[in-house]
């Protein structure tokens, strides 16, 4: 949709989209953000998102209807900043290196803590870990909220593992013959693939996803959120699990199909993404039901997001468990906007244990923990560790920053 190519840490490598140069919107409310942590757990999809009286009474039909909560949409629209444009669609990760991180996180991180992170879906993969209490989401390009809020609508509405990939990608699905809870992701895929893709199944899921987002989440979608809603959904739809990351110039590059990604292994050779146990997808989805996934429209050197982010994690005396920022840091050098997002990160609440997760592209130059069969590499390194270093003697280079103080 909209941005600028300096953004986002979308990273080349990955979807994310966060980096940002964004300048803060003119004449921002200054007032407190709604708090998250007041926001009542969320009912189930088939449920009425408004509540009505329990016990008929005389007077039930003259009592005023309880208002809303729009906490949560609340929170999202006062964090959020102006949309900008990116130079590739992101809809899905390009980084098939994402869990290599695995062992690192549980030897190095904390759980219980908050996690923020910035593109679509491997951030799941980095919930179902982490186990943290609440999580943001922030990404320069408002494509990447509306998309978030329809995989919030899809783990609200489904059943299983099977039936939210059925729903992501327009596919009948077939309770019946379900696999499982048990199932391998490998079953979970094949079952969500039994039925072919129509556009009257596409058209209705959608349709009732919308629907959820208006009447149960209470977003307020304008017309240009629905059209993206659509085009990001229909992009699923379109693609099948084969959907891959793109840019908007080609460059002849093969990028990962989305069954790949989800199908991904860990060092180990383990299946550790948010699909390859129910434990882990139940977790996700969990979270998601509680309102406790907060998608942003931010940039990562901008003056409302990330500010607001933080002013949220001190208001619930919590620290940052990790923060995956993928690339974007990348962009950042090359805008010109570093000091601007190491104050940012300086202003975090962190302790010994809150960590980065960064993603480094081979655009020429190997990592030195980049594996064969990989153009990404994926490391982690203590967030006090860099606002140590940043303080002393601030870094120059994006080469600086991926390479220094790395964790095994």
């Amino acid at each position: 949709m909209r941005f600028r190519a300096l953004l986002l840490g979308l990273v080349l490598t990955v979807p994310p989209a966060c980096d940002q140069t964004l300048a803060p919107p003119k004449g921002a409310d200054s007032a407190p953000a709604p708090s998250l942590s007041q926001a009542p757990s969320v009912a189930p999809s088939n449920s009425a998102a408004a509540s009505t009286s329990a016990t008929p009474s005389a007077s039930a039909s003259t009592a005023p209807e309880a208002p809303p909560d729009t906490r949560f949409a609340d929170l999202v629209n006062k964090l959020s900043e102006p949309d900008q444009h990116f130079f590739s669609d992101n809809y899905i990760s390009n980084e098939t290196s994402y869990l290599h991180v695995t062992d690192g996180l549980a030897k190095h991180s904390s759980q219980g803590g908050v996690y923020i992170g910035v593109g679509p879906e491997q951030n799941f993969s980095y919930l179902a870990m982490l186990r943290p209490k609440l999580a943001f989401i922030v990404d320069i390009r408002r494509e990447n909220m509306v998309l978030h809020l329809l995989y919030k609508a899809i783990f609200h509405e489904a059943s299983s593992r099977s039936h939210f990939l059925a729903l992501l990608v327009g596919r009948p699905y077939d309770k019946a013959s379900e696999p499982g809870a048990a199932a391998s992701i490998e079953d979970v895929i094949k079952h969500a693939e039994k039925n072919a893709a129509d556009e009257k199944t596409f058209s209705d899921s959608h349709a009732a996803l919308v629907k959820m987002i208006e009447e149960q989440f209470h977003f307020a979608l304008d017309a240009s959120d629905k059209k993206t809603l659509e085009v990001s959904h229909r992009a699923f739809f379109k693609g099948q699990l084969d959907l891959r990351f793109e840019l908007a110039q080609k460059n002849g590059r093969v990028y990962p199909p989305l069954r790949e990604l989800l199908a991904a292994t860990d060092l180990s050779g383990k299946k550790a993404g948010f699909l390859a146990t129910d434990e882990a997808f139940r977790f996700v989805q969990t979270m998601q039901k509680e309102n406790k996934v907060v998608p942003v429209v931010g940039d990562f050197a901008g003056d409302r997001a990330m500010p607001g982010v933080a002013a949220q994690i001190r208001e619930k005396g919590l620290k940052v468990s990790a923060f995956y920022v993928s690339n974007v840091e990348q962009y950042l050098f090359e805008n010109g906007v570093w000091a601007k997002w190491a104050k940012n990160i300086a202003a975090l609440p962190t302790d010994e244990k809150s960590v980065f997760i960064r993603a480094y592209l081979d655009q020429g130059k190997k990592h030195p923990r980049e594996k064969k069969g990989h153009r990404t590499a994926s490391i982690l390194q203590k967030i006090n560790d860099f606002n140590a270093r940043q303080a002393k003697k601030p870094y120059s280079t994006w080469w600086e920053v991926s390479t220094d103080q790395l964790l095994d």
